[in-house]
């Protein structure tokens, strides 16, 4: 797709603003070179093609006429030379403010001259515009920035494997409001050149900040290192393997992938000794969608908050609190942040509330990362003992790849538990006010567990406890119950009603008696009022439940008067008087044992 620039429709665009004259033509040679014939402040130039245009380092930089931008101004440089070497990346953050004005397009900044683009955060980084300054010396100086956006170009018609369109990710966008719009951003942020008011900005969305790269300038030598900072200067600040940092002024850096590292066969993926920091900096970026670009003042500054709440809340997460001075957190972090900001702000949530829901979210969360890297580490593991670093890398891989299917499942099983949760919290709500809500609590326990650990080798306890968990999972779920948590040898579980509890505890005993893996199992159940809170439950009948499991013996369901007078009379068991117990804590108490019946 490709039109020529309505230079009336852009200058009437433009009415009003110091770039109402720009020129506007059908060819150049080059639009840099145009403009430094006779350098004016805020002259404008653009065309719909270049025949001679150039990049950084004289590269050569041309596109089909009508498919790109090709546009360069001419501004005055700040007064002081330190802030000159922020002029191309502040005209980055411009460039990367006016497409995110136009589209819904993924954008980074690469120092020190390049936007990158890509349709999902899944999807690799590519350029999709550069941008050229060239000094105008003289008593003040001016600076002719050239830039070039690549709108509707195809595949075939890009100079580079490594760079896209707009149209490629899936925008569209007319030229004519593109070169307006980043003329205005250019305006309004010019200031920032002289005050470094968006040199944090700049910061948070440089992609190359955390990278490992490679630079060299000409026929220079090539450093390789980890992009940790962007100093007061602009200069890219490297880190050596040995810790020690150097900046750089000017260089082409080039983002190395661990993937460079990969070979992929038929298979699956084999890794020939990644380095692990970059291929853990590599997949965290994947996740998350861009590298740690942020210090705790830039977040801070991104929320619209102090430091403090933004710890806080990052503490609530679950996450360990960084120092001031080190690079931990992303664009992602930060919008996660804002977004639960912006909660309290609004007054959607109260403090206590909103720290308590992200609490609730970091730690529930925490186990499920962990137990699905550890099950996707197992299958890849196979039959061997343990796992090494090959299965390690493999497995962290194979787990990044499913996210794509596994974020909208997560996001869907959310959902539906919070619809279970409702229908229970609506079904619990009594005329009265009250405390707690009347539940049926069950305990299932593995006889003579610490006696298997000894005897099992650890891949044989790790299939036992997994095996466990699975299946009594399987069965609360399957009679409508709720699994609250599960301990080693032990779950503990609730149901609304005692029928439901009942079937549930006979079911795991009947597991028990026919799995080949699984020993000898004995049930506690207590009914009554218990205290609900933060997907746990409390008080005194949790506490009769757990007592009677450990008094009961193996294969059997014991349970207390409540239970056994509520089967009465009902088809699925029959009480049968125990002896007395005494149990820790309770007393004397003469439980039940349930029988099932039989149909």
């Amino acid at each position: 797709m490709s039109h020529y620039l309505d230079a009336d429709a852009l200058r009437e665009r433009l009415a009003g603003t110091v770039w109402a004259g720009i020129d506007v033509r059908d060819e150049v040679g080059s639009t840099n070179e145009e403009l430094m014939q006779d350098a004016k402040p805020f002259t404008a130039l653009t065309a719909d093609f270049q025949s001679a245009g150039r990049g950084r380092l004289d590269r050569t930089w041309q596109a089909p006429p009508g498919s790109s931008v090709a546009l360069s101004v001419s501004m005055p440089l700040p007064a002081d030379p330190a802030r000159w070497g922020w002029v191309p990346l502040l005209v980055g953050v411009a460039l990367r403010r006016s497409l995110r004005r136009l589209t819904d397009v993924e954008l980074g900044l690469k120092w020190p001259n390049d936007v990158l683009a890509r349709a999902t955060l899944h999807d690799e980084w590519r350029k999709v515009a550069g941008i050229l300054c060239n000094v105008v010396g003289g008593p003040e100086p001016l600076v002719i920035i050239g830039m070039g956006i690549n709108v509707y170009q195809s595949r075939d018609e890009l100079p580079l494997p490594g760079a896209t369109s707009l149209s490629l990710c899936g925008a569209v966008v007319s030229r004519e409001e593109l070169i307006a719009t980043v003329l205005e951003e250019l305006s309004s942020t010019s200031d920032a050149w002289v005050d470094g008011s968006l040199d944090h900005t700049y910061r948070a969305s440089c992609v190359t900040i955390g990278q490992q790269v490679q630079i060299s300038l000409g026929d220079g030598p090539v450093e390789v290192g980890r992009a940790v900072a962007v100093d007061d200067m602009g200069r890219i600040v490297l880190q050596d393997a040995e810790g020690a940092q150097t900046p750089h002024a000017a260089g082409d850096v080039v983002h190395v992938r661990p993937r460079d590292t990969v070979e992929i066969d038929d298979e699956f993926f084999k890794v020939q000794q990644p380095d692990p920091a970059m291929f853990v900096d590599h997949l965290e970026s994947e996740l998350l969608g861009s590298a740690r670009t942020m210090r705790r003042a830039d977040v801070a500054h991104a929320v619209g908050t102090d430091t403090e709440t933004t710890r806080l809340i990052w503490r609530a997460l679950g996450f360990a609190s960084p120092r001031d001075e080190d690079l931990v957190f992303t664009e992602a972090d930060a919008d996660a942040l804002r977004r639960l900001h912006e909660a309290m702000a609004g007054g959607a949530l109260d403090a206590t509330t909103a720290m308590g829901l992200a609490r609730a979210m970091g730690r529930t969360t925490d186990r499920l990362a962990m137990w699905a890297l550890q099950l996707i580490t197992d299958m890849v593991a196979g039959e061997n003992e343990g796992f090494d670093s090959r299965t390690a890398f493999l497995a962290a891989e194979r787990t990044v790849e499913m996210m794509d299917t596994f974020e909208p499942l997560l996001n869907y099983v959310m959902r539906r538990n919070l619809a279970v949760a409702i229908s229970r919290l609506v079904a619990d709500a009594e005329p009265e006010s009250h405390v707690g809500v009347v539940r049926t609590i069950g305990f299932a326990d593995l006889v003579n567990f610490t006696q298997l650990v000894r005897e099992l080798s650890e891949r044989e306890l790790a299939q036992l406890v997994s095996r466990f968990e699975a299946t009594a999972s399987d069965i609360v779920a399957a009679h409508g119950g709720a699994l609250i948590k599960t301990v080693g040898d032990e779950v503990l579980f609730s149901h609304t009603t005692v029928d439901g509890a009942v079937a549930i505890g006979f079911d795991l005993l009947d597991l028990a008696a026919e799995d080949e893996v699984i020993p000898r199992m004995r049930v506690g159940m207590a009914k009554g009022r218990v205290l609900a809170r933060l997907g746990d439950v409390y008080g005194t009948v949790v506490n009769r439940a757990a007592r009677l499991t450990a008094a009961a013996d193996p294969g059997t369901l014991l349970v207390d008067q409540a239970v056994a007078e509520a089967v009465a009379g009902g088809n699925l068991a029959r009480a049968v008087p125990h002896p007395t117990v005494f149990l820790t804590g309770l007393g004397e108490v003469i439980p039940w044992v349930l029988k099932r019946e039989a149909h």
